[in-house]
């Protein structure tokens, strides 16, 4: 049901289609409208006239060829001539050119209702109007008959023959697959115009999603195809920036950390092992501003390359407890289950968010109370890393603003209460360039606790 639904949502988005649907409106209008125009013309006396008129000429000639008294012979020569079935009722007289003629109790003639002339036509046509009412038609099973009255005599045809089964109409289903047939080649036609569209769509989602050697195909020559160009142009040009942009940050991160390692040298000759240590931790801090900083500039961005590779979520919890937290092993509890799927992530980015997330919670935790805990379940296809601990908690005015960059709760930004500000804006980059998000929940004296949200769907 899901896929059908989808396919008519597609189906009702697509441009092809609404064409089609206008086609089809514009051919029923001007269907319904020319068959009106045409009850119109059809319904004035002067086409009436020269219908009655016709119809009383036939009438004539056929009455005066069997005579009055109707000649049999004559009636029999007739039938032989044209494919039709005749009835003659009279006095003394009742002939019929075959044994199974209908019933005329049973035939519900009538008038020749459609020729109603009005009064000032027919008083123009009154020779020949007066002969109307001898002529009456009836459809019965199937046959058209047609009664002319000539004195106390009725002559009436059946057509087909009344042993004849009437030929099947197909001409509603014929005219239906027709019109079947153009509107599928309407909307093969409009299909085919509108296909550069689809190719735009494709092109404009593979680069949004980081594939930036992708170009649309650009086949056409038309304003489409010429709009396709554009946007690869448009593209070449994006590229060429995002380069750019890629080779500035790495001459930054270049040219910035030269001079510190400099520094950390020159350091190592000062004798005050106090001071040393004080302008170490300085370079340390400001070495880490430097590559969170370049880290951020590379995720905010919608084209954020990812090199994706699967990977246990339990193991790489545990690599990066144990390999960036060694020496605080007992102030971080991990609990996650043996049956985890594996998710396909840019490791050395959730590498990045584990620690900044763990680090957090170690600053904050006080000493001495439970530990920090880092668990990791999976729910409705969708991966949830959380990290907890028991500190003072984030005020609540400050939870909507914290993984702003640079934004910190406490004022004096001093550095034994926090970092730059850059953590949890890192933290929550990583997760929506994965497709994710971070929420933070945070209650006063009860701790903080951060979940990172992955989908599964399409990662193993």
């Amino acid at each position: 049901m899901s896929i059908v639904s989808d396919s008519l949502r597609r189906f009702g988005r697509s441009l092809s289609a609404r064409l089609l649907v206008i086609f089809l409106i514009a051919t029923l209008v001007y269907g319904f409208a020319a068959r009106y125009a045409f009850t119109l013309f059809r319904d004035t006396d002067y086409l009436r006239r020269i219908v009655g008129a016709h119809i009383v000429l036939h009438s004539e000639y056929v009455l005066k060829d069997i005579g009055s008294p109707p000649n049999l012979e004559r009636a029999q020569a007739i039938v032989q001539r044209i494919p039709v079935d005749m009835r003659i009722v009279g006095p003394g007289v009742d002939w019929s050119s075959t044994p199974d003629f209908y019933r005329l109790e049973d035939v519900p003639f009538g008038p020749l209702s459609f020729l109603e002339l009005g009064e000032a036509s027919r008083n123009e046509v009154e020779a020949w109007a007066k002969e109307l009412d001898k002529v009456e038609i009836a459809e019965y099973m199937d046959h058209s008959l047609i009664k002319l009255s000539d004195g106390d005599y009725e002559i009436i045809f059946a057509s087909p023959r009344v042993r004849e089964t009437p030929h099947a109409n197909y001409s509603i289903l014929v005219i239906g697959l027709m019109g079947a047939l153009v509107l599928f080649a309407c909307y093969l036609a409009v299909r085919w115009v509108f296909l550069p569209i689809r190719w735009m769509q494709e092109g404009a989602e593979r680069i949004g999603r980081g594939e930036l050697d992708y170009r649309i195909p650009a086949r056409r020559h038309d304003e489409l195809g010429d709009l396709s160009r554009d946007i690869n142009e448009m593209a070449d040009d994006v590229q060429g920036m995002l380069e750019a942009k890629r080779q500035l940050m790495l001459a930054i991160s270049h040219e910035l950390r030269s001079p510190l390692t400099r520094v950390k040298v020159a350091l190592e000759f000062i004798d005050d092992d106090k001071t040393r240590q004080s302008i170490l931790e300085d370079i340390a801090e400001m070495q880490r501003l430097i590559a969170d900083l370049l880290e951020s500039e590379a995720l905010n961005t919608r084209h954020a390359i990812l090199r994706r590779e699967p990977v246990a979520p339990g193991q790489l919890i545990e690599s990066v407890v144990d390999g960036d937290f060694s020496n605080r092993n007992e102030d971080i509890k991990v609990q996650i289950p043996d049956n985890l799927p594996q998710v396909c992530v840019d490791v050395t980015r959730m590498r990045l968010l584990l620690r900044n997330l763990i680090d957090n919670a170690l600053r904050y935790n006080p000493p001495g109370v439970k530990p920090v805990v880092v668990s990791a379940k999976s729910v409705d296809g969708q991966l949830l890393i959380r990290v907890q601990d028991n500190g003072a908690g984030i005020p609540p005015e400050h939870i909507s603003r914290v993984t702003e960059p640079f934004y910190r709760a406490d004022p004096a930004r001093s550095r034994a209460t926090g970092g730059v500000g850059l953590g949890l804006y890192l933290c929550k980059r990583v997760a929506e360039v994965h497709g994710g998000r971070l929420v933070i929940e945070s209650s006063a004296g009860a701790g903080t606790g951060v979940t990172v949200i992955l989908p599964l769907a399409g990662n193993s």
